[in-house]
């Protein structure tokens, strides 16, 4: 029986917030969501003594996680996302909400283990990282305005984890979204995107799941996501790509996670 593969709106209403957290972030045993942590920290260190940034994380999903390294360099965070779900996950978390997702285990692997702290670190940078969430707002990358006209700014750095692929149904779509962020980056900002590289000969579509449900995720090689970014008019273009493969995670399709950070050109 073929796959019905959901797109864009399906989102709304046949993507289970709670099965994907379940499913993806339940423990720290899925490599494709353990693999950026320890550079989304060194990220963050390299703007060493700088403690005031605004960070825009675009497609955040309904998960804090990438967001915990940011807290200590931040003065506001603003959490981006499409899915009104996830948005609700998020807040009850920010709000300290019983029903929310519980996030120990990252905070003491990010904090203890990846950043060398100690265990009365991990409460500190939870209340850090809840000060520095300024909102949790809509957001579409195939459209404009991208965000909430009040938020459509400069950010000092963009992050974006496992969105474009997955929110965009084409190259074009994910060509135009990029020149999307390229906008929302002050002179001098820096980028940080995480996502899945597949092998683009193959002809049948790339798919994740989350429940019964199966997601698009276009094709994206290295060639592909490098020229849509200088075309964007990114600069000092980064890749990381991980030694493994995720076909536990993506039956059928070969992927490899891998990251790009880049930079705004000062004018």
């Amino acid at each position: 029986m073929e796959k019905i593969v959901r797109f864009g709106e399906d989102y709304h209403d046949k993507f289970n917030t709670q099965a994907y957290l379940e499913s993806y972030l339940s423990d720290l045993s899925r490599e494709v969501i353990m693999f950026p942590l320890p550079y989304i920290h060194q990220f963050y260190q390299s703007f060493d003594s700088e403690k005031d940034l605004k960070i825009l994380d675009i497609g955040s999903g309904p998960s804090i996680v990438n967001s915990i390294s940011a807290a200590p360099y931040s003065s506001e965070i603003v959490l981006s996302e499409y899915t009104e779900s996830n948005r609700e996950a998020l807040r009850q978390w920010l709000e300290k909400d019983p029903k929310a997702h519980d996030w120990t285990l990252f905070f003491k692997h990010i904090v203890v283990d990846i950043e060398g702290g100690e265990e009365k670190d991990v409460a500190v940078r939870e209340k850090e990282l809840r000060s520095s969430i300024k909102a949790i707002v809509p957001c579409d990358v195939t459209k404009d305005p991208l965000l909430p006209t009040e938020f459509m700014e400069e950010y000092d750095v963009l992050s974006s984890t496992l969105c474009l692929g997955c929110a965009c149904k084409s190259v074009a779509d994910y060509n135009a979204a990029l020149k999307r962020f390229f906008q929302l980056l002050k002179p001098g900002g820096k980028m940080f995107i995480y996502d899945l590289e597949r092998n683009t000969e193959f002809s049948h579509p790339a798919m994740y799941k989350v429940g019964n449900e199966f997601f698009n995720d276009i094709r994206l090689s290295k060639e592909l996501i490098t020229k849509a970014l200088e075309n964007a008019g990114f600069i000092n273009i980064e890749r990381v790509a991980s030694e493994f493969k995720t076909q536990k995670l993506f039956p059928d399709h070969d992927c490899w996670p891998v990251i790009y950070t880049a930079v705004k050109q000062l004018v």
